[in-house]
């Protein structure tokens, strides 16, 4: 396992980071701003960093070029909650080795850190299990069931948050998909209330815009991942599978 150090100021998205790649098995040093995290990368040598491009006291370019300076072959993935082709670019010009938007959820950071330390976590899922759809836009209900489908998985589909409660207690699905924008109980209510109801509950937020702020918010209330519509299947996948993947190390 590595050693992975994650310079971030939001201590929702650090700490729910450096539980993921804990459960993996990683040694996760923490920092909330450029200055600090470059002390820490000077004093540990980690083998990977997660660096958030907008931080206090330096940059994200400005702790990408001193971290290249003293070790140019240590990756280093960057977070941003504002995706940019261009800015994309330009990190990965001066030697950043990803660049990931937030929007994309923190199981996108998961995935790219397996595939960096050469992790296998693709191929290491069963598909044969249930997932809950709770979404009241019946269109996507039938794409996301036809694509889950395909990857072999068991779907189930609720359009409210009353019958889904129910749903999950008769059928307790490996995997929830909720939607944040839902009639009359919104998503975090739901959330809220599954999370009560079983506190080991695996739910991936589906926001309805690219609000990271409300990401962050179902983090905090238990959330394992966000993705933001319109959905990226590809990404969707990636987290699914990751999720899945690490909630079966930790039992």
């Amino acid at each position: 396992m590595a050693k992975i150090l994650i310079i971030d100021d939001n201590g929702i998205v650090r700490d729910a980071l450096a539980v993921f790649l804990s459960r993996k098995g990683h040694e996760v040093l923490l920092s909330k701003d450029g200055a600090g995290g470059l002390s820490v990368f000077n004093d540990s040598a980690p083998e990977l960093v997660i660096l958030d491009r907008n931080i206090p006291n330096m940059t994200g370019s400005q702790v990408l070029a001193e971290i290249k300076k003293t070790s140019p072959e240590t990756p280093v993935i960057i977070l941003t909650a504002h995706d940019s082709e261009a800015d994309a670019e330009r990190y990965l010009k001066n030697g950043a080795t990803s660049f990931i938007s937030k929007v994309e959820g923190l199981s996108r950071v998961i995935g790219e850190v397996g595939k960096i330390l050469d992790e296998n976590v693709q191929e290491t899922i069963n598909s044969t299990e249930k997932i809950l759809i709770i979404d009241d836009e019946e269109s996507l209900v039938k794409m996301l069931k036809r694509f889950l489908l395909t990857k072999n998985f068991e779907v189930l589909a609720a359009f409210d948050g009353l019958s889904a409660l129910d749903i999950y207690k008769k059928d307790r699905p490996s995997l929830v998909l909720l939607d944040i924008g839902l009639p009359g109980k919104n998503g975090l209510e739901v959330l809220k209330e599954l999370k009560s109801f079983d506190e080991d509950a695996l739910i991936i937020m589906v926001t309805g815009n690219d609000d990271v702020e409300i990401g962050r918010e179902c983090l905090k209330a238990g959330a394992a991942d966000y993705i933001a519509k319109p959905i990226n299947l590809a990404a969707l996948d990636r987290s699914i599978k990751t999720i899945l993947y690490m909630n079966r190390i930790e039992e």
